[in-house]
């Protein structure tokens, strides 16, 4: 699949990308199919541009989320997806310095197949463009430069934490969050109203970024509809974009915080069949530590820096317990995978499903502090984890989102029951590769401790509902 992106102004593809589809971010918005509001970072600090190097990650960015949510895995595209999964996918790309960027080609493809599972090749132009470098009406509020560094505040209850964190050891922090779906912005604004008044003595600001991916251009009519894809694999990419751009604009090596809980960062693949398609790595320490390493080739001096990356979610929650600020909000921040679907007669959304892999780890964490969320005690109403629940859902329908996450979390848990020593999580690690022996010794430690986090929750739930749940995890799935 050939993909073309245009920047500012349109522009003839070369005679290799004459049929590519094409995404359009022009200055005139209204005219694109791939809409941003980056200015926002750049006037919010009075600047009216960015150095070159951050505009070209951002438009290199967005463009890497734009086809990764607008590039079907399957279906009229399968042909090209052998696996109907893995892309092959060709792009396109205009950059202000494109020798930097040639240097880190290589690094990247490398990269973004990690991240995404997709076969990436990138092809860079020079362009003296830059990107909505002109006059503006709009007034900004104006952010006071006097921050310790930049932290992502996606909504979820460990950015909260993190935040809370940060602003508990005296940083002056300014947040960046993303509106992936209209609703999370009011959410994120919440979420950062209440911090900002629990800690009125630190310095912090907020921006709220968006990139909206339109159906691509040069498609049929008939089949442009069937260009979509939910898996949305390069959404840190683009998020960790947004956050190195701002502390550009606040000074050298700011650092940029990306707080997430060790086991959902590592994602260790709960049954054989999450390999590869269904295991996320939006935040793995591999992906992390390559992206640092293409920033320096960059010359970017600001690190990605992830401080709860040997935490458990049980951990992190643990840490910030006590303060007005997590009593206040945490049951408001959203972890559900699916949050515009959200559980059965709760009012309102975003909201957390409570049967989605995010939300059962979040179910987990909290239980370790014997909390009970609201939208957490829908799921105990309404999705019993019970065995009459797990024999009546249909597990074997790959297709029943109720039960896939929760079937594929029993099942790592029967095999920690059965096999949970240290040493045999240490040699997975090993076999999946990625990581050095060191780390991997650090993410048992926190694999065994999630697991007991998530153990201690399904015998929770199994004194309130069925204790058979408990010999049902036990005995495995032979049955199933």
């Amino acid at each position: 699949m050939k993909i073309w992106i245009n920047k500012t102004v349109t522009e003839n593809p070369s005679n290799d990308f004459n049929e590519a589809i094409r995404f359009d971010m022009l200055d005139d918005g209204t005219k694109s199919n791939l809409k941003t509001n980056f200015e926002e970072i750049w006037r919010r600090f009075a600047k009216a541009k960015l150095e070159s190097v951050y505009e070209d990650l951002l438009v290199v960015a967005a463009t890497v989320y734009a086809v990764d949510k607008r590039i079907p895995r399957s279906g009229i595209y399968s042909g090209e997806t052998y696996d109907n999964w893995t892309r092959t996918l060709e792009v396109s790309i205009p950059v202000i310095d494109i020798n930097k960027w040639i240097t880190v080609k290589d690094e990247l493809e490398k990269t973004l197949h990690f991240l995404s599972g997709d076969s990436w090749k990138l092809y860079f132009r020079r362009t003296e463009q830059q990107y909505r470098n002109c006059n503006y009406e709009k007034k900004y509020s104006i952010i006071k430069n006097n921050f310790d560094g930049v932290a992502l505040f996606s909504g979820g209850l460990d950015s909260f934490s993190g935040a809370i964190k940060l602003l508990e050891d005296s940083k002056n922090i300014c947040f960046v969050g993303c509106r992936e779906y209209y609703a999370l912005r009011k959410r994120i604004k919440e979420l950062f109203k209440l911090i900002k008044n629990e800690y009125p003595e630190r310095n912090i600001d907020e921006i709220v970024f968006y990139t909206d991916s339109g159906y691509p251009r040069n498609v049929d009519e008939s089949i442009k509809k069937k260009f979509r894809e939910d898996t949305s694999r390069s959404r840190s990419f683009l998020f960790l974009a947004a956050a190195l751009a701002t502390a550009s604009l606040i000074g050298n090596e700011i650092p940029v915080y990306i707080p997430e809980n060790g086991f959902i960062g590592l994602n260790l693949p709960l049954t054989p069949s999450r390999l590869g398609s269904c295991s996320t790595r939006t935040t793995h320490i591999y992906f992390l530590n390559h992206y640092n390493g293409i920033l320096r080739k960059l010359g970017i001096r600001h690190k990605i820096e992830n401080f709860f990356s040997l935490k458990t979610k049980g951990e992190i929650v643990d840490m910030v317990k006590k303060s007005n600020a997590f009593i206040q909000g945490a049951g408001r921040t959203i972890s559900c995978s699916h949050p515009m679907r959200g559980a059965k007669g709760v009012p309102g959304r975003p909201r957390n499903c409570g049967y989605c892999f995010p939300c059962l780890i979040r179910r987990a964490s909290l239980n370790n502090i014997e909390i009970d969320d609201e939208y957490l005690d829908t799921f105990i109403k309404d999705y019993k984890i019970s065995t009459t629940f797990i024999k009546n859902s249909k597990f074997s329908d790959p297709n029943n989102g109720r039960t896939k996450d929760l079937k594929a979390v029993l099942f790592a848990l029967h095999e920690y029951l059965k096999n949970g020593s240290i040493d045999y999580y240490v040699n997975k690690m090993i076999n999946l590769g990625g990581l050095n022996i060191e780390d991997i010794k650090h993410f048992a430690r926190v694999y065994i401790k999630s697991m007991e986090e998530i153990k201690e929750m399904i015998e929770h739930q199994a004194k309130l509902n069925d204790m058979e749940l408990l010999e049902y995890i036990k005995a495995g799935f032979k049955n199933e």
